[in-house]
């Protein structure tokens, strides 16, 4: 991860996440997505043959290819096969057939592991979850059945210091810290017992962001990679700065998570990594994000008429909150570079989304995650390679990642030639599976209807103390609830709202803290606005920058999306055209958020006034 502002986004992510569970209500998703054409549905699956194909076996691409699909495996592959005559065949003329795609890093919930599949991400691999929901998947991917999800792998539980990064999720997700090095062979046998595919270590302090929170300390580090392997586990660690990254190669660490934006690594440096076998999975999917260029138009765009889910629409549309953006893209520009230096050195990089944070989207970002490597210096082949075979050699998935004879039927079938141009790898004729086609259409709950907005526009003057014209009104909110010791009051002072507080960086990565407002009759009800054009607001207050955030009905499925303002001394009036949130839906609110977040830390205090959607 880069820049200081990807954490002050995340903790927008976080506090997502902690609000769905701080008002209890968990919205449906909203309008199905058309089915696709019908155009694939006559395809054959479990055995059969796909002939006179480009093949991109895992390696290099090889043309005119037949390859002999039985039982679910790959029987056979090779020019102008034997075929028994009674054996169902697929016209390739004009495509390419690629393994499934294997995203080396992602974070699974919800609708994560349907909407990667859709998209020919037939395996994931989780860098961190609920180790019991990861359990409830391993049955899977042992299995040839039919399914509609992707395969996982897991590093479950992660090895963070109290208070560090990983533990905001705590009430969610089980996190058993860890601060010393004698104490690290029993957390990594603690892990492997609880069905752990590997160990993820986070060595992270914050610094490159402009924060200072609990970190594992380098030693630590050094004794979770050792106690791992001597498990016969590998050791992946998540780093955000150069230094960082030499430390973990010094440490013996297999994997490096994420390329870091702080700084170029140099060439000597770059070429140490490659002699010491460490592989990085750059997730520059979300570095370009952060810098302000994410891809969800071009994605969408190239996707045609696939079915998108409502949950990848909304994650793809959101952005990260706040930050300097000059900064941002400067740091995304060093990640891009970095990756580009470390390819060059012979370092093994793997293809990895980090879906579904902002501007990402589950399994289609995949085919952006492809287009980047190619900026970075890969060629189509090496680029493929990083999403098939390579992450299947380093993490042992001998059954995948190769179009070989007796590997699992994991298959991508593209209109177009995918050596000459990548970009083509979103026009999907069809997946299989296991050997079964992938049912790309979708069936999504209605979410329950918004309430029509109220005529008034006006929502709060505060002339008759902290309340609402309608709606279920205003809270105070912090990261107390995802054990942060953020503080916030609300009081009404002459006719204005008061929120002041502390934002206070020990206790919580994510420190933040503010109002929160909810026009439904119940916390995140959805009410529609969508014949409004904008939020306006009077604010003053110590001259510091404050986010507001509106969230959707789906907040549970999604980030919310973020726009930041400034509380000057003098009143001010701020108005947001609703088209500014970056959000799928940006007319239909279910909570509106004014909050502090870190950096910088400490008391803050700011005024609003006069809020109203018109």
């Amino acid at each position: 991860m880069t820049g200081s502002e990807r954490t002050v986004a995340r903790s927008v992510t976080y506090l997502a996440v902690m609000l769905a569970v701080f008002v209890g209500v968990l919205m449906a998703l909203p309008e199905p997505v058309p089915p696709p054409g019908a155009a694939d549905a006559a395809l054959p699956e479990v055995s059969f043959a796909i002939v006179g194909v480009k093949v991109f076996d895992g390696k290099a691409f090889r043309p005119e290819q037949d390859v002999w699909i039985e039982d679910g495996r790959i029987r056979r592959v090779g020019e102008e096969l034997d075929l028994p005559e009674d054996l169902p065949r697929v016209d390739g003329s004009g495509r390419t057939l690629t393994p499934g795609l294997i995203d080396g890093h992602v974070h699974t919930w919800g609708s994560t592991l349907n909407d990667a599949v859709r998209f020919g991400v037939t395996t994931v691999l989780d860098q961190f979850m609920d180790p019991e929901l990861a359990a409830s998947k391993r049955p899977a991917r042992e299995d040839l059945a039919r399914t509609d999800e992707a395969d996982l792998y897991s590093a479950g539980m992660l090895a963070t210091a109290a208070g560090g990064h990983g533990t905001q999720y705590s009430q969610f997700v089980p996190v058993q810290a860890l601060d010393r090095p004698d104490q690290a062979p029993a957390w990594v046998r603690a892990r492997k017992a609880e069905g752990s595919d590997w160990i993820k270590i986070v060595y992270e302090d914050g610094s490159a962001y402009g924060l200072r929170f609990a970190s594992l300390e380098r030693d630590t580090v050094g004794a979770l990679v050792a106690a791992a392997h001597d498990e016969g586990l590998r050791a992946v660690v998540h780093v955000s700065t150069l230094q960082h990254a030499l430390d973990a190669m010094a440490l013996g660490a297999d994997g490096l998570v994420h390329v870091w934006g702080d700084e170029l690594v140099d060439p000597a440096q770059a070429v140490r990594m490659g002699e010491a076998g460490v592989f990085v999975v750059p997730t520059l999917s979300v570095s370009v994000s952060m810098a302000g260029d994410a891809m969800d138009r071009e994605l969408l765009s190239d996707a045609g008429e696939a079915p998108v889910s409502s949950m990848q629409r909304q994650t793809l549309a959101s952005r990260f909150a706040g930050g300097d953006a000059e900064k941002a893209s400067g740091a995304g520009d060093r990640a891009m570079e970095n990756a580009r230096r470390l390819h060059a050195a012979g370092v093994r990089l793997l293809a990895g989304t980090d879906a579904p944070n902002p501007g990402t989207a589950s399994g289609l970002s995949m085919h952006g995650e492809l287009r980047l490597l190619r900026r970075a210096g890969l060629s189509s082949a090496e680029a493929l390679a990083a999403a098939t075979s390579i992450p299947a050699e380093i993490f042992g998935l001998d059954d995948r990642g190769r179009i070989d004879e007796g590997r699992i039927a994991d298959l991508v079938f593209v209109d177009g030639d995918l050596e000459q141009d990548l970009s083509r790898s979103t026009r999907i004729v069809a997946i299989w599976k296991d050997g079964y086609r992938v049912e790309r259409s979708i069936e999504e709950e209605q979410a329950p209807a918004a309430s029509p907005a109220p005529e008034a526009t006006m929502i709060s003057d505060f002339e008759d103390g902290v309340g609402a014209a309608f709606g279920a009104g205003w809270q105070a909110a912090s990261d107390r609830m995802q054990g942060g010791s953020s503080t916030a009051s609300l009081t009404a002072r002459q006719g204005a709202l008061r929120v002041e507080g502390e934002v206070v960086a020990s206790g919580s990565g994510f420190p933040w803290s503010g109002a929160i407002y909810f026009p439904g009759e119940q916390p995140m009800q959805p009410v529609d606005f969508s014949d409004r054009e904008a939020l306006r607001f009077r604010t003053r207050g110590d001259g510091r920058t404050y986010t507001v955030m509106l969230f959707v009905a789906d907040s549970a499925a999604a980030i919310p999306a973020a726009v930041p303002f400034t509380a000057t001394p003098d009143w001010i009036e701020v108005e947001i055209p609703l088209a500014r949130f970056p959000t799928a839906t940006p007319g239909i609110v279910g909570g509106l958020a004014f909050v502090a977040l870190a950096p910088p830390a400490g008391a803050y205090a700011f005024e609003i006034d006069d809020v109203e959607i018109r």
